[in-house]
């Protein structure tokens, strides 16, 4: 599993937003699948990996400026969000 983890890290394009202390990984386009009602995107395992022991994550619609996305923030276990 680390070597997938080594290999993931290395597609990832890694930028610091100037002043600020943010860290953002962008891990490039995903595709949207079909999954009966559902839609599924997948990830990198490095993705949550970095987050540390997640099998789950918050899922939010932000709309900020005329600027949709989505924001995934982990759920710890003991449903303390990080």
């Amino acid at each position: 599993m680390k070597n997938n983890l080594n290999n993931a890290a290395k597609h990832a394009a890694t930028k610091t937003v100037s002043n600020t202390k943010e860290l953002i990984t962008d891990f490039g386009e995903r595709s949207v699948h079909d999954q009966n009602f559902s839609k599924i995107v997948a990830l990198p395992k490095v993705a949550l990996a970095n987050c540390g022991d997640v099998s789950r994550v918050n899922v939010k619609l932000v709309q900020e400026n005329g600027i949709k996305y989505l924001k995934l923030t982990p759920v710890r276990k003991g449903g303390r969000k990080n």
